[in-house]
């Protein structure tokens, strides 16, 4: 494999995690406690405090060890 940049032949690649977390928005919170004080439940409730989406993605990243350019490798 060879840079982009300065043809050089000296590149690493490495793996990379990324994660994303989404939390519930302010209309769901309300939405939820609403719900909650309306029908005395706290099942409800539980399920609104515990929930959060969370995206995982990994990919690989080659890094030229000559110049420090970085690239997606697919």
């Amino acid at each position: 494999m060879f840079c982009p940049r300065c043809k050089g032949a000296n590149v690493c690649v490495y793996p990379v995690t990324e994660e994303k977390i989404k939390h519930r928005g302010c209309v769901g919170w309300f939405f939820w406690i609403l719900l909650a004080v309306l029908t005395c439940g706290l099942i409800l409730i539980i399920p609104a405090i515990t929930n959060t989406r969370s995206k995982i993605r990994t990919y690989s990243e080659a890094i030229c060890q000559g110049c420090g350019k970085r690239w997606k490798v697919r």
